[in-house]
């Protein structure tokens, strides 16, 4: 099983992309959802997921500020 996350600001795309995983993905187990940068890189801190679907811009920072953020 593959651990994920998803960290997208607009509800409709994060409701289309957990959707798609759960229809073709069956491996794939969303531990939670984020709608923006500080949320989303608590969430990465606290449950250590396998993959995380990151959106690039958001209204409180971008997934490449995101990233840098990160430890490891």
């Amino acid at each position: 099983m593959v651990k994920a996350i998803i960290i997208e600001d607009e509800k409709k795309s994060r409701a289309a992309l957990t959707g798609l995983l759960a229809r073709y993905c069956p491996n794939v187990i969303l531990q939670g959802e984020a709608e923006g940068m500080r949320s989303g890189l608590e969430m990465i801190r606290k449950s250590n997921p396998d993959v995380v679907f990151l959106d690039i811009q958001m209204p409180d920072g971008s997934g490449f500020k995101l990233l840098e953020e990160l430890d490891e």
